[in-house]
């Protein structure tokens, strides 16, 4: 029973949001200006639409002061319509109900849409931003977080911004405009206005920091359900086959109470808000009665006056409270920015440029339009290979872990062909991380044609993206996307039909594709789940033939395909890419026969390099013993 009672207690996770940046107090002021950013564009079309909004609204409530100033002509008190009949009236107040809809209508829709486009551009600046994040940001953030700003912050964010920003702004429009009609009316209900107004601030004031703070710790609470959850369906033939269901659950439902604790500690400061407020109102209702009563006891107001401020009072009352409650509202959404502002601020990858089509100034290294032009349409050579050269190489992931690769010397010549070989954890894929610079190198340097990627800005070199480009990759799990199986051979879209069937048909899948009912249009689901292992491996070698790279590097690609697949892929390194420089770790060392050098790696230092003949045996030895 007392484990039963222990499982089922609310108790914040150790583990709750590791790395989590905790914000206290106001907001970054970073955040205005990006929404600064994303509005400016539509400063003109907005400042047209608030401004018919304001006319629309003022018009309809206006009715109210028209509708006193009938009042009091009609029991013989001085009006300004004292002169009108009451068809005119009528017809007047028509008129400005119909005028002010329509103005009030076209504000809410014009603005709406503004505004969500404008944050929609907040949305893909953002996006962009993250996706030239460091490698690190990527091993050290839980998908879950990442999930989480771009879902639920995003969807707080666009919730407000996207439509119901209008209603906002409306609400605030009605307290201009009442407070003008007001003291049209009588300008002595306006220190009633005042005192509750002031009331309500200090309310909301009470409570600003604790729902802010409430706010910010349920958004921060989201992501580690929704990474341990994305972790067990992806592992779910695992989790089942090691009979690990109970302990995933568990810590699930740990979580998601958390989740759930924080959200009902979140409702419940509000609703305790909410309440406070109400009760300003019934206290101003209260007041303004009793007021009321003896400004017409006194002759100090008109019946019709004290009607039209009366009503105005009421509405302020509510309007005021409407107003504070939506500003709650909008300070979950400027977290919501707050938190997306975070990623979009965040150092971009070393060496990685923003392009062109980025429109917030926010600092980071953007290519000149000229530049991204310029650099689309060249290649880092025109030859058919390249050679690559490894100085003094030393790599690790993170400052505070372990060296991985050790003062590495090599060269590989253009147009040869080395083979890698290594235990588990000897550097072998590190050394491939390391050539394409997916990570910092502290030391030493790596050169394509003697040429280093321009990695800081007082470097020598040559573009990074332009460096990548020189290398075509081939992994041991094949990369597909979602989206057509024509997007996934051509990412460029550069490719004539004739040249995607040419290379289908060297890698045995021109008829496959033939036989689709969409052919070069079928989907492709995510991550290519809807292939087997093989044809995934197959069109990542097709692809990799359309890049028409001078340096082909393949690692383990060969491990886990059918003898036929892996026959294509052997015979891709005979002859597709003969006259291209490859670098290839295998599994298989059979695959690495046809190699013209070995390089043996051993805790991430060379053991030895030469001539296939001669490194291969000594390393099969090594194996057996």
């Amino acid at each position: 029973m007392a484990n039963r009672n222990q499982r089922h207690q609310v108790v914040k996770p150790k583990y709750l949001s590791d790395g989590e940046v905790r914000k206290e107090g106001g907001y970054n002021k970073t955040i205005y200006e990006t929404l600064l950013f994303a509005y400016k564009p539509f400063l003109v079309r907005i400042s047209a639409c608030v401004a018919l909004g304001i006319i629309g609204r003022g018009l309809l409530l206006a009715n109210t002061n028209v509708i006193g100033y009938w009042v009091d002509s009609l029991v013989g008190k001085h009006s300004p319509l004292e002169t009108h009949s009451s068809m005119q009236i009528i017809t007047l107040l028509f008129v400005m109900a119909v005028c002010g809809f329509c103005m009030t209508l076209v504000f809410r829709v014009g603005f709406s849409r503004l505004s969500a486009q404008a944050i929609s551009s907040f949305y893909d600046e953002v996006t962009l931003r993250t996706s030239r994040l460091p490698m690190g940001f990527f091993d050290n953030t839980p998908a879950g977080r990442i999930i989480t700003r771009f879902s639920s912050d995003y969807g707080n964010v666009f919730r407000l911004f996207g439509g119901p920003l209008a209603e906002f702004l409306s609400i605030i429009f009605d307290l201009i405009m009442m407070t003008i009609l007001i003291t049209i009316a009588n300008p002595i209900f306006l220190i009633l206005v005042a005192f509750i107004a002031v009331l309500n601030f200090f309310v909301y004031k009470l409570n600003q920091e604790k729902l802010r703070k409430a706010r910010r710790e349920l958004s921060a609470s989201r992501s580690p359900s929704i990474a341990h959850f994305a972790e067990t369906t992806q592992g779910a033939s695992t989790i089942r086959s090691f009979r690990r269901q109970e302990s995933f659950t568990e810590r699930f439902e740990s979580l998601d109470r958390y989740f759930l604790s924080q959200k009902l500690f979140t409702t419940k400061q509000l609703i305790s808000f909410s309440f406070q407020m109400n009760s300003m109102t019934a206290v101003l209702l209260l007041i303004t009665g009793v007021a009321s009563y003896f400004m017409i006891e006194k002759g100090w107001a008109s019946v019709g006056s004290v009607g039209v401020a009366f009503t105005f009072i009421s509405l302020s009352g509510n309007t005021v409270q409407m107003f504070f409650e939506w500003l709650t509202q909008f300070e979950e959404a400027m977290i919501g920015v707050e938190r997306l502002d975070q990623y979009m601020r965040m150092d971009i990858e070393k060496g990685n440029h923003l392009p062109a089509s980025a429109k917030f100034a926010t600092g980071h290294p953007v290519y000149a339009a000229e530049t991204e032009k310029y650099l689309s349409h060249r290649r880092l050579t025109e030859a058919r290979s390249a050679s690559v050269e490894v100085k003094n190489l030393s790599f690790r992931y993170r400052e505070d872990l372990p060296w991985v690769l050790k003062n590495l010397n090599f060269e590989v010549k253009a147009g040869e062909r080395l083979g890698i070989v290594g235990r588990t954890g000897s550097g072998k894929s590190s050394l491939i991380q390391a050539l394409f610079h997916l990570y910092p190198i502290d030391q030493g340097q790596i050169t394509i044609n003697h040429h280093a990627p321009k990695i800081n800005e007082t470097d020598q070199g040559m573009d990074l993206n332009l460096y990548r480009q020189s290398m075509a990759f081939i992994s041991q799990e094949p990369i597909l996307f979602q989206g057509t199986l024509r997007f996934n051979l051509d990412i460029e879209g550069n490719h004539k039909d004739e040249a995607l069937f040419e290379v289908l048909q060297k890698v045995g899948l021109l008829e496959w594709v033939q036989g689709q009912v969409q052919g070069l249009e079928m989907r492709i689901e995510e991550r290519g789940k809807n292939l087997s292992l093989g044809e995934r491996q197959l069109l990542c070698m097709a692809r990799c033939l359309l890049q028409q790279s001078p340096i082909v590097i393949m690692d383990e690609a060969t491990s886990s395909v059918d003898p036929q697949s892996e026959e294509i892929l052997v015979r891709a390194t005979e002859e597709f890419f003969a006259d291209r420089t490859q670098i290839i770790i295998a599994h298989r060392l059979s695959t690495l026969a046809k190699c013209d050098r070995i390089l043996w790696l051993q805790n991430g230092e060379i053991v030895e390099m030469g001539p296939t003949a001669e490194i291969l045996p000594r390393f099969k030895k090594t194996e057996l013993v």
